[in-house]
């Protein structure tokens, strides 16, 4: 079977239907919670933000949520990518480790640090991303960071994205892909095998941004949808309860 082949095209419209039936009433799907005490689309609450995503990796998204914003209240210094590049890389570690609890400490540290030379750059995070003038160069732009994955870096853009502070009016053309929407499309019938390449991936995110548009729906809003599924169905194995049961081979196969 050719790849071009692969993406069953129909039954994706059919999955991203029932879950804008089922998600678009609900407030506050798959958002990012953020202190109480940042000003929304500030140049904090950005900072911030490059941040939470860098290690959101959206197992117990919540808890990792709340470790953060406990940090912040704490040591709001390791949220200032200026103050990062001068600390001492063992206090540094000690926060982190202590206060967030990161699933990988080492690698935590290192994106952490890495991403504070970064932003270190930037004299005010927030006026250079109200220059960005596409969402093409937003997206490079947060892909030419080291550290953000596929889906880290596909959830800061669409946060970004969706605040409208870019110079620019286009929705979220891509959503990232990562091994838990691919065993969901793989489970719901729209691929037929979860070995799959960087072509079928590529090609698997267009689709759904495709039916998306085809539809009507912000193509943010599916990617929030297939966030919120694997968060709050997939992972807490709540087979019964998800709004794909009818359609998702989980049960049959006994996975």
């Amino acid at each position: 079977m050719t790849e071009e082949k692969f993406i069953d095209y129909h039954q994706c419209a059919k999955v991203v239907k029932v879950l804008d039936d089922y998600f678009k009433s609900i407030d506050e799907i798959a958002s990012v919670e953020y202190p109480k005490n940042i000003l929304y689309k500030s140049n904090e609450y950005f900072l911030y933000m490059f941040y939470s995503c860098l290690l959101d990796y959206g197992m117990r998204s919540k808890i990792y949520h709340k470790n953060l914003a406990n940090t912040y209240e704490k040591n709001p210094k390791i949220f200032d990518p200026k103050y990062v590049i001068n600390m001492e890389i063992e206090e540094l570690k000690n926060i982190i480790i202590n206060n967030i609890h990161p699933r990988y400490p080492n690698i935590a540290v290192s994106k952490w640090l890495e991403l504070s030379k970064e932003l270190s750059c930037y004299d005010n995070i927030l006026d250079y991303l109200k220059d960005i003038n596409s969402f093409e160069k937003l997206e490079s732009f947060i892909r030419g960071i080291k550290g953000y994955g596929q889906k880290t870096g596909g959830l800061l853009i669409r946060i970004i994205t969706d605040t409208k502070v870019c110079n620019f009016n286009e929705n979220v053309d891509s959503i990232p892909i990562d091994r838990h929407d691919i065993e969901i499309s793989f489970l719901t019938g729209i691929i037929a095998d979860k070995q799959i390449g960087n072509r079928t991936i590529k090609e698997l995110s267009d689709t759904y941004v495709r039916i998306s548009k085809d539809l009507d729906i912000n193509p943010s809003d599916v990617d929030k949808y297939l966030w919120e599924l694997g968060s709050s169905f997939c992972n807490s194995k709540r087979c019964s309860e998800c709004p794909l049961s009818n359609c998702c081979k989980v049960d049959k196969r006994k996975i």
